[in-house]
């Protein structure tokens, strides 16, 4: 892990001048108005219901608290994709996530981190890995395929599975969200049903939970 310090260390020097002047980032709020669904206002409590299920996700994956997760992105202003990746990255290394986090805040890439002297991917992850490095600076792609590596691990389904929701417009997180309602047993429907529900019969996720006997905040608890 001694790279990984130098890096860091480099890194906060260059960073000083300009971190005055970074703005702070809106994605990182979880501060949701509308946390219940509202048949007239359908949408409203869609992107709650998708931040807490994906952190109840995120929280089963790592086997950590999900108000550690909630209290890094708020307090911490950890970018939600960075803190995915270095959790990742961490486990998959036994690595520091702190240093992990420091490097990315003081502008070092992921791609840096992962082709670091002393960093070797295991072997189950290590197309992961080469298919991070592909991405380069981009990491909200980058955070997809841990997202897809986390599905595969987690609900037993395949890259073809995955690939198909994602091809009918789902993004990470609404992919989580139906293959953690899919695994309900009330439910009683497969991932890609639900998905159409969404996409073909343009219900919101609210609706659908609801459809399901659910509000968001049960939704959100469903891997705890």
């Amino acid at each position: 892990m001694k790279s990984l310090f130098i890096i860091s260390c480099l890194l906060i020097l260059t960073a000083q001048a300009s971190a005055m002047n970074m703005p702070e980032a809106a994605t990182n709020c979880h501060c949701f108005r509308e946390r219940s669904f509202n048949p007239q206002n359908k949408f409203a409590a869609d992107e709650y219901l998708l931040a807490t299920s994906f952190n109840s996700f995120i929280a089963a994956s790592f086997h950590i608290s999900k108000g550690q997760i909630i209290m890094m992105k708020m307090k911490g202003a950890v970018n939600p994709d960075d803190l995915l990746l270095a959790l990742f990255v961490a486990r998959a290394e036994n690595a520091d996530l702190d240093s992990l986090l420091a490097i990315r805040d003081n502008g070092g890439t992921w791609k840096q981190i992962l082709q670091s002297e002393g960093l070797n991917a295991p072997d189950s992850y290590r197309a992961v890995f080469e298919a991070i490095i592909a991405e380069g600076d981009n990491t909200q792609a980058a955070a997809e395929l841990v997202t897809d590596q986390l599905l595969k691990e987690a609900f037993d389904v395949s890259d073809m599975e995955i690939s198909g929701l994602r091809k009918k417009g789902a993004n990470g997180r609404e992919v989580t969200l139906v293959y953690i309602l899919e695994r309900q047993a009330k439910v009683g429907k497969k991932a890609a049903e639900i998905l159409s529900m969404r996409v073909k019969d343009q219900m919101s996720w609210g609706e659908i939970a609801a459809s399901f006997g659910l509000s968001p905040k049960e939704t959100g608890k469903l891997l705890q």
